[in-house]
């Protein structure tokens, strides 16, 4: 569910309080415009309101069939200045294709929302622009001279279509700028509070008819041929109790829409908005706001506030601002092997996806049939609430139900990429749809769980000792990407660009990372393949948004690595031991990744990189040359010169250790290195790479 289907009213008068009229008797000219107000004479023979002027609720909600229009009416005070080039600001919510919605001031005409007519803020463009990475944009569109007048004004949006997915979208806010300057004073706009939300029918047999209508109503979805009836119901691609609409405070308005949007009434939608109204469920959240979105003092909040997140404003606008929480006061203390640095307080610059981005647009009943309803992968999720429900004591009943978890996900990766159900060979948007949403089906149900039986707090039954304050079970997020879903790039996936596949599968590891960092159980690949996850962000970062920095991020997940493959206590020699590969300071000189030090000092480079390459020796060569040996990582009669530079851990040293010294590494740290790995490797030119000198990353007198 994601959005209403009527148009409404938005704008109302509300009392301001005497406390907060004006002081200076110069400011009571620009408030005399006001209409519906008392006014009382000031000095100087200016007038002030007294009472009452129009204010606008936010969020705006635009949603339903085509041609839904939202009206709110504003006030430009008297005497502003309008002869400057003219802009209308607008944050959008879930705006997901050109021209999906109209905008119109006063007497302008309607004027799409697309593309070619408005200028995307901050790195939304970048990543991908409408429809692409950003599910909340903010952007500014061009306004002909005259559009607005001092005095009222009316701004109207409109919905002009469905893709077939999206039912409408959220104007989360607006504004008139001159100059960059606000034309409408923020007294106008005030923010709607979930909490004064009422049951749009409030008897008792309306909202049992409400559960049954989520639980059982037959659905239909829009087609181009008209609609078309699915298997799916409400609480196959929601929570099965209808807690996500609750959780992320979806307005009655916007769950009427969505009802109707899959063919049911008004009447009907009414009584599942009043279902939802009444349930006894926490309510932090909002549906721009993206599920765990990082951000400093997470923790310090209640565990059923942590899916809430910690709201857009916590998403950096530039990598390089994240150095300010990596390394807090210019301290690298916290990226020891042995420290630990926390993903779910750690801003990043990317938006996670938004509740509505979580839910499958088409359910796995729907996109594989009995395929999907007779598998174990369907069939294992009612063993998990059964066993959820043996006790009421929350650490008894996830013990007896982590067998069944684990035969789930076993379920899962053996279903959607399995033998028995081929990948296209040349996708269509339908099968783009479903295959991908298959991980999406999985991360809602996990969150429902998650939710319901109280687990995210008490990871400690799964994991021990070693476990983080709060977490998931399990590499499901990982496994929700588009890369991991093995879905090729094209429509059905955002907006079908690269760029688009790419920023998906990382924000779905970043995911990953805030969930399950590996609870002291990191192995090779799971839950995280932190050596993986680096391609994604070269790809992000370096093809698809070239003019941004993405090195703090690499730095991230290099350090997170180290600190996660400590924290298992177990060396090389282990199949699931310490992994010298995966957090190797090599990608910090590999030429292909050079890009991300985009904007970046040389001195900082070389600080921040000195700073990591520490860290990683200090626990690297705690370990002796026969664990390496006995782990496969190694042989005394290797050749480091003539091995593969990127994906074995001799290569990768001989590569690294000249281009360290030659961004500047202190020549000290890397000798000491290089006297470490010759007793690994004793059959390598250590003199030879320690005297390399390199014109560039891409190639030293030592070889590669």
């Amino acid at each position: 569910m994601s959005l209403g289907c009527v148009s409404q009213a938005t704008t109302r008068a509300q009392e301001i309080p005497r406390s907060n009229w004006p002081t200076a008797d110069a400011m009571c000219a620009k408030y005399d415009d006001v209409r519906n107000s008392a006014v009382e004479p000031c000095s100087g023979g200016f007038r002030r309101v007294r009472h009452f002027w129009n204010t606008i609720t936010l969020p705006i909600e635009v949603a339903g069939p085509a041609g839904t229009i939202s009206t709110a009416s504003f006030t430009i005070p008297r005497g502003t200045n309008l002869s400057g080039a003219l802009q209308l600001y607008l944050q959008i919510h879930n705006l997901k294709y050109d021209a999906e919605a109209s905008v119109e001031v006063n007497n302008s005409g309607w004027l799409p929302i697309s593309t070619a007519n408005v200028t995307l803020l901050g790195n939304a463009a970048a990543f991908g622009g409408i429809g692409g990475g950003f599910h909340t944009l903010q952007m500014t569109m061009n306004l002909p001279p005259g559009t607005v007048v001092p005095g009222n004004n009316t701004i109207t949006f409109t919905f002009n279509g469905t893709d077939g997915v999206v039912s409408g979208y959220r104007v989360l806010a607006f504004n008139l700028q001159s100059g960059g300057t606000n034309l409408v004073p923020s007294y106008q706009f005030v923010k709607d509070d979930p909490n004064t939300w009422r049951s749009p029918l409030t008897s008792a047999s309306d909202i049992a008819e409400g559960q049954t209508l989520w639980q059982g109503a037959s659905l239909t979805v829009p087609t181009s041929a008209g609609t078309q009836p699915i298997q799916a119901h409400c609480s196959d691609c929601h929570s099965i109790d209808g807690r996500d609409l609750k959780y992320f405070n979806y307005s009655n308005y916007s769950i009427q829409a969505r009802a109707m949007f899959h063919g049911l009434s008004a009447q009907q939608g009414d009584q599942i908005a009043s279902f939802i109204r009444s349930l006894n469920v926490p309510n932090p959240g909002r549906p721009w706001n993206p599920p765990y979105q990082p951000g400093p003092s997470l923790d310090s909040q209640p565990v059923e506030n942590w899916a809430a997140g910690a709201g857009l404003s916590a998403v950096l606008d530039n990598d390089r601002d994240m150095l300010t929480y990596l390394a807090p006061n210019g301290s690298t203390a916290g990226w020891a092997a042995t420290a630990y640095l926390n993903a779910r307080e750690m801003p990043v610059e990317l938006q996670l996806p938004d509740w509505n981005s979580w839910l499958p647009q088409v359910h796995p009943m729907d996109g594989f049939g009995a395929f999907f309803t007779s598998s174990a992968f369907n069939t294992d999720l009612s063993l998990i609430r059964t066993a959820l429900q043996s006790s009421t004591n929350p650490t008894v009943a996830y013990n007896a139900a982590l067998g069944d978890f684990h035969n789930w996900f076993v379920a899962g990766s053996q279903f959607a990429t399995g033998p028995e159900l081929p990948l296209p060979t040349t996708w269509t948007q339908a099968q783009r749809e479903a295959y991908y949403s298959v991980g999406l089906w999985v991360q809602v149900k996990m969150w429902e769980l998650n939710q319901m039986y109280g687990l995210e707090g008490i990871p400690q039954v799964p994991f021990g000792a070693k476990a983080d304050s709060r977490g998931w079970l399990g590499s499901t997020a990982f496994d929700a990407s588009p890369n991991m879903q093995h879905v090729a790039a094209g429509p059905g996936l955002g907006n079908g660009t690269a760029t688009e596949r790419d920023y998906l599968s990382l924000a779905w590891y970043q995911v990953q990372l805030i969930l399950n960092d590996g609870q002291g159980q990191q192995s090779d690949h799971e839950p995280v393949d932190y050596g993986y996850v680096g391609g994604f962000i070269k790809n992000l970062f370096v093809i698809d948004a070239p003019n941004l920095p993405g090195i703090s991020l690499q730095f991230e997940y290099l350090i997170k690595a180290l600190q996660e493959f400590t924290q298992t206590g177990t060396s090389p020699e282990s199949p699931t031991g310490w992994h010298p590969i995966d957090t190797s300071p090599a990608v910090l000189v590999d030429f292909n990744w050079a890009p991300l030090w985009w904007g970046t000092s040389a001195a900082t480079e070389a600080s921040l990189t000195t700073a990591y390459t520490q860290a990683w020796f200090n626990q690297a060569s705690v370990y002796s040359a026969a664990q390496y040996y006995q782990g496969g990582w190694a042989k005394a009669t290797d050749n480091p010169a003539a091995l593969f530079y990127s994906t074995t851990f001799g290569g990768q040293v001989w590569y690294m250790l000249p281009r360290l010294r030659s961004i500047g590494v202190p020549a000290p740290l890397t000798t000491q290195i290089a006297a470490w790995v010759a007793t690994i490797w004793p059959n390598g030119n250590w003199a030879l790479d320690e005297s390399a000198t390199c014109t560039s990353l891409l190639q030293c007198t030592s070889g590669y």
